[in-house]
């Protein structure tokens, strides 16, 4: 099976071209936030995949991927056809695991609280 390679607009890339867009590690970075909520430390980062990582209901390839991290895990929490589509989802994740955590804080020391 031979690997696709494609550029940012979802068009096919040469195998060097698709190099050169793999070393360049810090165009492909879409986005990247550090989450700290009490003493937890989270991020969530959003790459440029160069290769497509499934196919979108609509056909196109997946190309944009949004995944968070901590010391202990990585998990992918989306996939995206369009860098407006993975801007989006970058930014529901964030608000997402923001809300998560505070939740999760604010119930352990409410726990903490009682005797």
């Amino acid at each position: 099976m031979s690997v696709e390679y494609y550029r940012a607009d979802g068009t096919r890339a040469t195998s060097d071209e698709a190099q050169r867009l793999l070393l360049d590690v810090r165009a492909r970075l879409l986005a990247q936030d550090v989450i700290r909520v009490g003493g937890v430390v989270v991020v969530v980062s959003t790459w440029f995949t160069v290769i497509d990582l499934g196919f979108a209901a609509n056909g196109r390839p997946l190309l944009w991927q949004t995944i968070v991290s901590d010391l202990s895990m990585h998990a992918d929490v989306g996939r995206y056809s369009t860098r407006e589509k993975a801007a989006r989802g970058h930014a529901e994740a964030v608000a997402m695991i923001t809300g998560r955590l505070r939740g999760l804080v604010a119930r352990a020391a409410l726990d903490e609280a009682r005797p």
